[in-house]
């Protein structure tokens, strides 16, 4: 059974700590203990007292035999110990007055029945004691503002508008790693481990208050308790997107579940249609949560679910409008006025309907592609645009097949980014997506690429499914708003 409610001053405890003590602190190069040690050391700003009872000092610090011996207050301890050692660890902790502690020791309730036993008496000894404490089977947490991580890392980290919470501590790393490639920031990351005490609902409770955080993202696997995380949605996700992973669907699944975290996978389409019930956006694995996360952040949410499809060639053109009906997306007639705006820019020949196969501009001609851009994202039918042209070129190919110099590359990348920035002051006008559809991979993976449309927040996808799905993603979303809105 869960504690208490979680109270400001514990969360300040677990989040912003002014002194931790690192219990199984290590000098051994890779070990838990060292990483812990070693993270939070380089971040500075607090007071940091390695415990371990056979060493000296740690890492240059001085060492003490157990938390009681610490002369000074401790707010958070870090525990990582072998679990048969963990409930005495915690009750010095109790005795100590410690309020918090971060337990990434294992061997807890994922191993059956003699570990949850074990997790169960760290329950009671917290509960007697007055501690709140993150996992078992944790990998750690981090604060951006407050610069604390507990999983061993000390570059500075910059404060952003996305918080992940995961019960696996390998899934939060991927998906931290994943967004941060893209150029995304965090408020905070949580691996929740087994939530033997603080459970997924507790946290999701304490970032619906957060004001750095606009965007919760979550792997879960079991949830302890459903109605109440689902109560919390449907007043959260009005003013801040949901998205979750939820993994356990299948036989197999389910089993790996249960001997992960200890957590119940439970009926799979019962899960679904709470989520939608309750406004969570639910995808179906790691690289599509952070699709939709991404897409969340860079994009307005379409009115519907209409899209206008305008590319270079008939073949991808044609791979796109399949993966959007397959999505449920309606490629949209296109109005009588679009139609005669692009017959000013097309040949004869061009099909007059959506998709709009160019049929003639070059890549380096952004002008007229422009126009034809223009005409779709103004056509009243239309409420996302996917764009199936190269409008931006990488160095080499501009050096090697176009065979321009350095200064020439430096004003055709100039004149790009312009290209980049109109764009996005005509998705910020008409309130509809544009989706930028690489023809090949290597021109996505370009960092300088990249950079250019991640700062001008614009879609950047090489695959029409994910895409699609994506936007079919945000449509569903823009629904539930309304629908709550009452509109």
């Amino acid at each position: 059974m869960n504690m208490e409610p979680v109270t400001k001053d514990y969360w300040q405890y677990l989040f912003s700590p002014d002194s931790i003590a690192v219990i199984g602190a290590s000098n051994t190069p890779g070990s838990w203990g060292y990483n812990a040690m070693k993270g939070l050391l380089g971040a500075g700003g607090r007071r940091i007292y390695p415990v371990n009872p056979n060493a000296d000092e740690i890492l240059g610090v001085k060492a003490y035999r157990s938390v009681v011996d610490i002369p000074d207050s401790v707010d958070l301890a870090v525990i990582v110990v072998a679990e048969k050692l963990v409930p005495e660890v915690l009750r010095e902790c109790v005795s100590k007055a410690v309020k918090a502690a971060v337990i990434v020791s294992a061997g807890f309730a994922e191993t059956g029945e003699p570990g949850r036993k074990l997790e169960a008496e760290l329950v009671e000894i917290a509960r007697r004691g007055g501690m709140r404490f993150i996992g078992p089977n944790s990998m750690g947490h981090a604060d951006t503002r407050s610069q604390l991580s507990t999983f061993g890392q000390a570059d500075k980290m910059t404060v952003g508008p996305v918080a992940v919470l995961s019960q696996s501590g390998n899934m939060c790393l991927k998906i931290v790693r994943h967004l941060t490639a893209s150029g995304v920031a965090f408020s905070q990351y949580i691996s929740t481990g087994n939530e033997a005490d603080l459970r997924m609902e507790d946290y999701l409770e304490y970032l619906a208050e957060d004001d750095d955080t606009r965007i919760i993202a979550a792997y879960i696997e079991g949830l302890r308790d459903g109605r109440r995380f689902l109560r919390l949605a449907r007043e959260i996700t009005p003013r801040k997107p949901v998205v979750v992973v939820k993994v356990g669907a299948t036989k197999e699944s389910a089993r790996a579940v249960m001997s992960h975290t200890g957590a119940l996978a439970g009926a799979d389409e019962v899960y679904t249609a709470a989520f939608r019930q309750s406004g969570v956006i639910r995808v179906d694995d790691d690289d599509e949560l952070c699709d939709v996360v991404l897409a969340l952040l860079s994009c307005p949410l379409p009115r519907s679910n209409r899209v206008g499809i305008l590319s270079i060639g008939g073949g991808p053109a044609a791979l796109t409008a399949e993966a959007c009906e397959k999505e449920g997306l309606v490629v949209s007639t296109l109005e009588p006025s679009t139609v005669r705006k692009l017959d000013k820019y097309l040949p004869p020949r061009w099909s007059r309907r959506n998709p709009v196969d160019m049929a003639g501009p070059s890549a380096a001609e952004f002008s007229a592609i422009a126009d034809l851009l223009w005409a779709l994202i103004e056509d009243v039918n239309i409420d996302t645009v996917f764009l199936l042209a190269p409008i931006v070129m990488d160095k080499t190919f501009l050096s090697s097949r176009i065979g321009l110099g350095p200064g020439e590359i430096k004003a055709y990348r100039e004149r790009e980014e312009r290209n980049i920035k109109l764009i996005r002051e005509k998705v910020d006008e008409y309130g509809k997506p544009v989706v930028m559809m690489w023809q090949t991979r290597g021109m996505g993976n370009d960092p300088e690429i990249s950079s250019l449309f991640r700062r001008e927040r614009i879609l950047v996808h090489t695959n029409a499914r994910r895409a699609a799905r994506v936007i079919r993603h945000l449509v569903w979303y823009r629904q539930y708003l309304d629908a709550a809105a009452g509109k």
